[in-house]
């Protein structure tokens, strides 16, 4: 800086070096100033002038800038990969190497509730270092009528852009709901939506700035909102996965403190529980703890789970182990890609799998298979269902009906011809009932089907249930490991191990 303020501001080739230096910011600050913003002080008439300007760009850039990094933050997934991406990208556009509109600016987090996603926008700021500026539905809506609130969200990004570099997180997308939506006042969701969408146009334009949003249902966002030119990326962040809940309990309990400590037992029982359960059982532990002026202990630990997760009974897990091992045989047998993730929680089990980009009849059929396997597996090897299959809209049952509903009013696969109808898979009882018997048909195959296929692979069903009971988290890799072992085994005892 020093050498090229002598070539620009100097004809005698003397500088007042140590005066510069004094009001120089850090290097480490430096670094972070973009090259517009250098380029705009450097517009000064005098050298001690340029090392002021870049000081008080520094200084701003400092205030709501967090102490929280990237390499704080566990059990994500691959959206530490994508954000690291643009963090790469960020910096080679402060250095010059990248054009503006080479950098990828905006990512939208969408998961359960709990799962980190404010946070995410947060450590990715501070490991930017770069300020954040937050707002929100909610936060917009208390300054007064649908005026009062576009002015709030106008002003939230003028403070983004005056800050820029910096990251601009808006909260609650869903809450910008769909402009047509029946249920809503669409009046005045179209006009604040519309009022989001000129914001974040603009916001497009501005060099720097980084556009972060969350949202827990991603259908529910205006889908003009998160198109891709608006929001570049759609991340979604998952529940923590065993690893996952293990990296967290020892980040919070702390790395130095965990010795002799049996994390991996405690993660088993929050499986399927969101980071911020976790963070709030290491909480309470370290309160028992306190309280008993001793550090942390397993008891201490196995307290606080018990209180906040509390295990489910042997039994309960047992079915759901050979529940969704039913799932994964079918799977495999139907010829299908590896599930991306297979595990027991306390609500029961989940099996992780790519979504379809569109249907065949075939495929439909399969899905049926599939989704009706878990249920099938229970009767093989238990002798009776239980109500699992059908707990919820998001249930085993209640996709099974959408799929066989949208067969024969949707897709145009089924015999009731090839007119749409926009309810058919949500509205069962409103459709005429030779319909129904056309979608019951379906499901009645699909049970056949799956309960056969249970019954010709059960040894290969019954091996990876225990197994499954046994790791309680089972990823792609391990899914490809254990049909490996098994194939190459048989039905013999296998420790994949």
């Amino acid at each position: 800086m020093i050498e090229t303020l002598r070539l620009t501001h100097s004809t005698t080739g003397q500088l007042a070096e140590t005066d510069i230096r004094n009001r120089l910011p850090s290097e480490q600050l430096l670094k972070r100033v973009a090259p517009a913003q250098i380029d705009a002080a450097f517009a000064a008439p005098t050298t001690l002038k340029v090392a002021d300007r870049l000081a008080e760009i520094a200084q701003k850039m400092t205030i709501g800038q967090p102490d929280l990094t990237l390499d704080a933050v566990h059990g994500v997934g691959e959206v530490r990969t994508y954000l690291n991406q643009i963090l790469n990208e960020l910096n080679a556009w402060r250095t010059g190497e990248l054009a503006w509109d080479e950098v990828t600016s905006s990512a939208v987090f969408y998961g359960p509730l709990g799962t980190g996603k404010t946070t995410l926008a947060s450590a990715f700021a501070g490991s930017a270092g770069i300020p954040i500026i937050s707002t929100s539905y909610a936060d917009c809506q208390k300054h007064g009528h649908q005026g009062d609130m576009l002015a709030a969200l106008d002003k939230a990004f003028a403070n983004a852009k005056n800050a820029a570099p910096a990251v601009l997180f808006i909260d609650e997308l869903d809450s910008f709901t769909q402009r047509d939506t029946p249920e809503f006042n669409s009046i005045y969701m179209r006009g604040v939506v519309n009022g989001l969408l000129e914001q974040i146009n603009r916001a497009k334009d501005v060099e720097g700035l980084i556009l972060l949003g969350a949202t827990n249902s991603l259908e529910a966002v205006d889908p003009a909102v998160i198109r891709s030119g608006r929001f570049d990326l759609k991340l979604h962040v998952p529940l923590p996965d065993k690893k996952g809940i293990e990296a967290i309990l020892t980040s919070k309990i702390g790395s130095t403190n965990v010795g002799g400590l049996d994390l991996c037992s405690i993660a088993d029982q929050l499986l399927g529980q969101s980071g911020a359960v976790a963070d709030a059982v290491v909480r309470d532990a370290l309160g028992r703890a306190r309280a008993d002026a001793v550090p942390v202990n397993q008891a201490h630990l196995e307290a606080a789970a018990d209180r906040i997760a509390p295990k489910p009974e042997i039994e309960t897990l047992r079915r759901a182990a050979i529940h969704e091992a039913g799932h994964v045989v079918a799977m495999t047998q139907l010829g299908w890609s590896l599930p991306k993730r297979v595990c027991l929680t306390g609500e029961g089990g989940k099996v992780e799998h790519e979504p379809f980009s569109f249907m065949t009849p075939s495929k439909a059929r399969e899905r049926l298979v599939v989704l009706l396997a878990g249920r099938a597996s229970e009767i093989c090897v238990l002798g009776a269902p239980s109500s699992g299959a059908g707990i919820g809209d998001e249930s085993d049952l209640a996709k099974a009906t959408s799929i066989a509903m949208s067969i024969e009013r949707q897709w145009g696969f089924g015999e009731t011809g090839l007119l749409w109808d926009a309810k058919a898979a949500t509205d069962i009882w409103s459709v005429p009932g030779y319909v129904r018997r056309r979608a019951e048909q379906h499901l009645m195959e699909a049970k056949r089907n799956a309960l056969a296929l249970m019954k010709e692979h059960k040894a290969k069903l019954i091996t990876l249930a225990k197994h499954l009971l046994r790791v309680r988290d089972m990823t792609a890799r391990d899914v490809e490991l254990f049909n490996y072992y098994h194939a190459s085994q048989g039905s013999a005892r296998m420790s994949l191990g």
